[in-house]
């Protein structure tokens, strides 16, 4: 398990090199942190830790991009909108889940000892640098008020580089592979294929440079653009474990590890079951702690889900079609099992081999307070990444809706509600 900073004392808030393996977190995910993996952990091999797990390869077909969302179908939708109107039609209520996608309206805090500044917002993770707009037309650049018949207009483009996970996204089940193949079985070469450009566009190139853009590399198989296509819709249960084992403010403990009996003690103790097929919506107060520039934070430290086998075949036997969190990762970057670290191991098991989407960096807590309020923890769920084609992953917006018991109180007598022929199973033995 990672140190604990906040009882260590020692990490400033911005200092992303100390912890459990943010530098080999960074150089394993291509962020680069200067240092090799290899020198500082003893990496345990993927494909040992998760040999003789399930797999969906094939279950959709040879050519299935989307994963597990296949299973979110009218039945799961109807579901979702069941959710929804269990109080009535004066008792709905929606909440987006999206951070700011250029941190703007939050607090820049800027740590000497860290390689680049990062905002508080967007993006989370180094050196992912914030994306930053600016106006191409305003009420500035309005040479003749006659044009256009008196009609004005604005318009802005994007200056900096968008990363395209540095805001809430969903990844693409390519994002994260092991051995040569990404979900499906498609060969890893499909994440490096080259489509050339007849039009020169200005761009940077990588050290931020500026260039001629006349060719991408990007996914040719398993993009973002099936996802996105798709659309997710779907009944979703709000696992709030950051409320039933953090602390007063609902935040969970830096390095702080989360299991599967975590995940069914909170269900059962806010009295939803999570059903087969359900998207299932964890969260830690991560976002919210990196938000607060007066709490200390890192993203080798942030709470999150923890590899286990018995984790992973409880999501496939339930038939989850999508897990989103509101921290990094979902899970937690850097994982000691069995005395060997591993990078982002739920992903490898998770995306690759079940094909299970993961949307991440979603912003929880209003939603999340409602539930404690009135005690309804499932929600209508919709959402589709931007459509970028070739995309290892993309922004998303999702919009929840929820039921509550503002009005007509008499309506729901048992906390469980519509969801009680549910259950929480555990997985087989």
């Amino acid at each position: 398990m990672c140190d604990n900073r906040e009882e260590s004392g020692e990490a400033s808030r911005r200092n992303f090199m100390v912890g459990c393996g943010a530098a080999a977190a960074m150089a394993v995910s291509g962020l680069g942190a200067g240092t090799a993996a290899g020198q500082m952990e003893s990496m345990g091999d993927i494909e040992t830790l998760v040999d003789g797990l399930p797999t969906n390869w094939g279950r959709w077909g040879e050519d299935d991009e989307i994963g597990a969302l296949n299973l979110l179908d009218s039945e799961q939708t109807f579901a979702g909108l069941q959710a929804a109107m269990r109080g009535g039609p004066n008792n709905i209520q929606q909440y987006t889940l999206q951070v700011p996608m250029t941190g703007d309206a939050l607090e820049s805090v800027v740590d000497e000892t860290a390689e680049s500044s990062v905002d508080a917002g967007d993006p989370l993770y180094p050196p992912r640098t914030p994306a930053r707009r600016d106006n191409t037309d305003d009420a500035t650049t309005i040479d003749d008020p006659a044009a256009n018949a008196g009609v004005k207009s604005s318009d802005d483009a994007f200056v900096t580089k968008l990363f395209l996970h540095g805001t809430t996204h969903i990844d693409a089940l390519g994002h994260v592979w092991y051995g040569d193949q990404l979900y499906n079985g498609y060969d890893e070469m499909a994440t490096a294929a080259v489509t050339e450009f007849d039009q020169p566009i200005p761009g940077l190139d990588a050290e931020g440079n500026a260039t001629e853009v006349t060719e991408t590399r990007g996914h040719a198989e398993a993009s973002v653009a099936p996802l996105a296509e798709s659309g997710i819709t779907g009944r979703a249960v709000l696992l709030d474990v950051g409320r039933h084992a953090g602390d007063e403010n609902g935040w969970l403990e830096l390095g702080a590890s989360i299991t599967l009996s975590d995940l069914l003690e909170t269900a059962d103790t806010q009295g939803v079951d999570v059903r087969e097929r359900d998207i299932v919506l964890v969260r830690t107060g991560a976002v919210e702690r990196a938000v607060d520039p007066d709490a200390e934070w890192g993203p080798d430290a942030e709470p999150g889900l923890t590899f286990s086998e018995e984790l992973v075949e409880w999501v496939h036997e339930m038939d989850i079609p999508l897990i989103g969190a509101d921290n990094i990762a979902v899970e937690k970057l850097v994982q000691k099992i069995d005395g060997e670290t591993y990078v982002i191991p739920l992903h490898a098991a998770l995306l690759r081999d079940l094909g299970v989407s993961l949307n991440e960096i979603l912003w929880l807590g209003d939603v999340a307070e409602q539930c404690a309020e009135d005690g309804i923890y499932e929600l209508m769920y919709a959402a589709a990444p931007l459509h970028v084609d070739r995309a290892t992953g993309a922004p998303a917006n999702p919009i929840v809706l929820k039921a509550t018991r503002d009005g007509d109180r008499g309506r729901d007598t048992d906390r469980r509600g519509d969801a009680a022929n549910g259950e929480n199973r555990r997985p087989r033995n």
